[in-house]
């Protein structure tokens, strides 16, 4: 038998008017959020939230009553989800969407909004009943398998690379090693040692990300004198990035029995991805300075601070996520933060966020990211 809406209002309005505890008990037990919005007055304000909404946002109904929705809104909500709820509204029809809002804490969460006209046995529209889920560690979940299936395809890819890749390098490396001894010129020579030094880099490394990749670290035995792999990784860093990029150091002259437990090559790595993540954040126009201090005999902390913009809090956390970027380039794979965190990680280390140097206009401050690794004594 064909049942009509009017039927079901008149189910709702019975369930109302003879049981209203158990409607309150329907309303206020469910474990999603549900407001409803009265559209006869100005701004649709909320006239009526259940206990899942102060769980969810942490505005108590007292707090939420009386005010549009709106205020669940912040600055990265995306502004076309909202001109959707607006033309639903004044369309008066429903919407599913799902968009980003704040609660009283100023935490961000994700919202899966479904919201849905009301009419009365007369056909008057009334209210809209608004639906929401929390679905945030969903989409993180979600993102993070997303992200692993993504290391997992590039570690199959760079298994054929790194064997295509040596193969190439082996020539570059083998021919300058036998006529770097006949270059007179010094300066010529200096530059071919450098670039010696860049291939073998390079030939290293693609074994080491190979690992890397798949999830698993080479382990390694050898250590690395810091004063000899900082100058060294500078020196070729300088090279890589433009001359509108100035880096000054300031370390002055570290001992040479200094020694850090991590492969020359990997700790290279490290700082190249760093210094050149710097350059990204100030368009390539602006100051990086690096800073060695040693702790209490324990540890030493290399600083690399820039005078780019800065990272909104909100936002931080993420620096380390693989395939995570905030730079438009398209050379910028999200990946050069996250391999520096877990290399340095693996050996016991960890690297910190924070403050950087201030910025040109003196409003702010850029980043700075903080290498803190074990000393071999």
């Amino acid at each position: 038998m064909k049942r009509d809406a009017n039927q079901g209002y008149a189910a709702l309005e019975q369930i109302a008017v003879n049981s209203p505890d158990l409607l309150k008990s329907l309303l206020e037990g469910s474990p999603d959020t549900i407001s409803l919005s009265d559209v006869r007055h100005p701004d649709l304000p909320l006239t009526y939230v259940n206990p899942a909404f102060t769980r969810t946002t942490g505005y108590s109904p007292d707090e939420a009553l009386g005010r549009n929705c709106r205020f669940l809104q912040g600055e990265d909500t995306n502004k076309d989800d909202v001109a959707r709820i607006r033309k639903a509204i004044n369309a008066r029809e429903p919407v599913d969407v799902v968009l980003l809002n704040y609660k009283k804490s100023g935490e961000p969460f994700i919202n899966a909004l479904r919201m849905a006209p009301i009419f009365d046995s007369s056909g008057q529209l009334s209210a809209y009943l608004g639906i929401q889920q929390d679905i945030t560690e969903e989409r993180l979940r979600a993102e993070r398998d997303i992200g692993q299936n993504r290391l997992e395809a590039l570690g199959t890819a760079t298994g054929s690379l790194a064997h295509q890749l040596n193969n190439l390098l082996h020539p570059v490396t083998s021919l300058i090693s036998l006529h770097l001894s006949d270059i007179e010129n010094a300066d010529v020579r200096r530059d071919l040692e450098m670039a010696h030094y860049s291939a073998q880099q390079a030939a290293d490394l693609s074994d080491n990300l190979l690992g890397l990749s798949r999830g698993s670290f080479r382990e390694e035995t050898d250590t690395t004198s810091l004063s000899d792999g900082l100058n060294r990784a500078i020196d070729l860093v300088r090279l890589m990035l433009p001359p509108t990029i100035t880096i000054e150091t300031a370390f002055g002259n570290l001992p040479k029995e200094l020694n850090i437990p991590i492969n020359e090559t990997l700790f290279a790595q490290v700082l190249i991805n760093i210094v050149t993540n710097a350059s990204q954040a100030t368009k390539h126009s602006g100051i990086i300075r690096i800073d060695v201090t040693q702790d209490e005999d324990s540890s030493v902390k290399i600083s690399i601070a820039d005078n780019g913009p800065g990272i909104p809090a909100e936002l931080r956390k993420k620096v380390f996520t693989p395939f995570y970027s905030k730079s438009i380039s398209k050379n910028s794979s999200g990946l050069g933060l996250s391999v520096a965190s877990q290399i340095i990680n693996k050996v016991g280390g960890k690297i910190i966020f924070g403050e950087g140097l201030i910025q040109p206009d003196g409003d702010g401050f850029g980043c700075m990211f903080t290498i803190d690794v074990p000393i071999i004594t």
